[in-house]
């Protein structure tokens, strides 16, 4: 893993990358997806659960994983827009990177844990629009994600996180970045959502009013509800298991990875 920074007007921000080396034994290039992911922390950290071990296991798979540390509350500066800027000029960024480290740059996606996943949601909708982009970001887009994947994730600032409106104001005093269901569009990406229906932060209609709008508009999805499970579980496996609490260890939710992946076949991002 490396840390490299990127700026957006002057603003600083880090990434994590993890590059696949070239196989030497190979004839010919090789070209890899990517994966950008988004860690959750209701805003004000990156959770390392849902960082370093969902890349190493897209990584794993043959799919190079970015981190990316998005814009925080912490500084009492608002998460929106720099979280979307951010997440433009990292896309930029890998096309500058796509012949040296051998990117498919068609196979480009997003993941996003609770909080990150708003972003994730938001990115899927308001920059994928023309228009909408246009009033986030007023430069070209040279990468198009070509899917996403919500885990968990905040939809709707209005929708039972956070449970206090001075706390969605934090995060955005602009409402147009706080319901991301009602801008998507035509040019959404595909989407694979996962979520329990027990999560006891994040209410699971939230994945249910994202995947209800995608069907409104004719979009690919795919939804996977578990029946019981914590909020945050990451893999839900002993990976991510935090010491001592058993209850992020659930071997039926963890099926999700490999539900996931089996969908990432159905969006020809890895081979069949």
């Amino acid at each position: 893993m490396n840390t490299q920074k990127l700026l957006y007007k002057n603003v600083e921000f880090n990434i994590d990358t993890y590059w696949l080396d070239p196989i030497s034994d190979f004839t010919s290039e090789v070209k890899h997806p990517l994966v950008i992911i988004f860690p959750g922390g209701g805003f004000t950290f990156h959770s390392d659960r849902e960082a370093q071990p969902i890349a190493l296991k897209f990584a794993a798979e043959g799919i190079h994983a970015i981190v990316l540390h998005y814009k925080l509350i912490n500084d009492g500066k608002p998460v929106y827009p720099l979280s979307l800027q951010e997440t433009a000029v990292t896309l930029n960024w890998i096309k500058s990177q796509a012949g040296r480290h051998q990117i498919d740059l068609n196979k480009v996606f997003l993941i996003g844990f609770s909080a990150g996943g708003h972003i994730v949601a938001n990115y899927n909708s308001l920059m994928t629009d023309p228009e909408t982009r246009q009033e986030v970001f007023d430069e070209p887009i040279e990468v198009e994600p070509c899917a996403t994947i919500l885990s968990y994730s905040v939809i709707d600032l209005t929708m039972g996180y956070p449970d206090d409106i001075d706390e969605s104001r934090k995060i955005s005093p602009n409402m147009l970045y706080w319901q991301t269901q009602e801008h998507l569009n035509k040019y959404s990406k595909p989407t694979f959502i996962w979520q329990t229906v027990s999560d006891e932060t994040v209410p699971v209609m939230n994945s249910i009013i994202y995947a209800q709008k995608m069907d409104l508009l004719n979009l690919p999805y795919e939804l996977h509800l578990f029946a019981t499970g914590r909020h945050g579980l990451s893999l839900a496996t002993h990976i991510t298991e935090d010491p001592g609490e058993g209850s992020y260890v659930n071997y039926s939710d963890a099926k999700w990875w490999s539900m996931c992946l089996n969908w990432l076949k159905l969006q020809r991002v890895l081979p069949v």
